[in-house]
């Protein structure tokens, strides 16, 4: 059976991934290419969901996978009882992760 996935719950973790990584909605925003941030705001206020490829970026962006993005914190802290794996990467996240994210913006900035 196809899992369903609650908007809010994504819509928490988008903004708490960001806000781990000490990124700004202007620069997640630009990062994304986006016109305005209200996309981002949205997205994290659980009142739509990013397109796929948006997805992927921001996974990339704040180095996550589907279960940092779809599931609940407290869900994951059951799914996973070895808190080893979690471990690393909320260290990941911590400090060195932002650092490697305004790479990435920096990086993206070039581009254009």
């Amino acid at each position: 059976m196809r899992p369903e996935y609650d908007m809010q719950t994504v819509g928490r973790n988008l903004r708490r991934l960001r806000e781990r990584m000490n990124l700004t909605v202007e620069e997640v925003r630009e990062y994304l290419c986006l016109g305005s941030v209200q996309a981002v705001y949205k997205y994290e206020s659980g009142k739509s969901y990013p397109q796929a490829d948006t997805m992927f970026a921001l996974m990339e962006l704040y180095h996550a996978d589907l279960h940092d993005i779809a599931y609940s914190y407290e869900e994951e802290e059951d799914r996973e009882s070895s808190s080893s794996f979690w471990e690393k990467r909320w260290q990941m996240g911590a400090g060195g992760a932002s650092v490697a994210c305004r790479e990435l913006l920096a990086a993206a900035r070039k581009i254009r």
